[in-house]
């Protein structure tokens, strides 16, 4: 596994992230940019990671935390994130297997949290598989604990379930999760044909300035991307 580097992307002149979202990437040695964000979700929580490993293959993660406690749970989730333990959310059984989703601090190796569903077959020889996972630096989990925290008191009672997640496209310079509520949700024009569902810091050519600078692996595709975006600024 390569080394993580973290990085706090750069905000808009003059605009500031909103108060119930929170967004950070890290920077991998060879898997590029890995990105985390956290949102109000009705009177919930939404952790989105992207890419996150779904059955084998990446894949972005909305992980869907609900609030029916006042926002105990929230904060015990948000507390154990910022100070780098452990934590289970929730087990569920059936017919010879248990289901746990859990955050598992300096696993696969010290340093890196893993958000992780696993299941695992009863029996001696049971299997445990990793059904959902999601790897980042623990400086970029305990970053998201604190701005959770943050949240969650600005989670209104009266705010409607929000019992399915809200739906998200993948920023195509960075594949980070834009969602129609989002305020970095952006559609530019740029070459023969127009880019649509850039974030904000990809339009501003940030994204690809902080890539060279991190001399990480890029997507081809992303790179044309990021490349028409950056011609078109000149």
């Amino acid at each position: 596994m390569g080394r993580h580097k973290q990085h706090k992307p750069r905000r808009p002149r003059g605009e500031s992230q909103p108060t119930t979202e929170w967004f950070g990437t890290a920077f991998h040695s060879t898997r590029g940019m890995q990105h985390l964000d956290v949102r109000q979700s009705g009177n919930g929580i939404l952790i989105t990671s992207s890419p996150a490993e779904i059955d084998g293959a990446p894949a972005a993660w909305p992980l869907r935390l609900r609030n029916d406690d006042d926002g105990q749970g929230l904060k015990e989730v948000a507390a154990a994130l910022a100070a780098g333990r452990g934590h289970v959310f929730g087990v569920t059984e059936g017919p010879g297997y248990r289901t746990v989703l859990a955050f598992l601090p300096d696993h696969p190796e010290e340093g890196v949290g893993t958000l992780a569903r696993v299941r695992t077959s009863e029996g001696p020889d049971g299997d445990v598989v990793f059904e959902r996972s999601a790897e980042r630096p623990m400086g970029l989990w305990a970053e998201a604990g604190e701005n959770l925290r943050r949240i969650v008191p600005l989670l209104g009672p009266d705010a409607p379930p929000a019992d399915e997640p809200e739906d998200c496209q993948l920023c195509p310079g960075c594949y980070r999760p834009v969602y129609e509520s989002s305020t970095s949700h952006t559609l530019i024009g740029a070459g023969p044909m127009p880019v649509f569902g850039l974030c904000r810091l990809c339009v501003e050519g940030a994204t690809l300035r902080s890539l060279r600078q991190a001399d990480v692996p890029v997507d081809p595709q992303q790179r044309a991307v990021l490349e028409t975006v950056a011609a078109a600024l000149v």
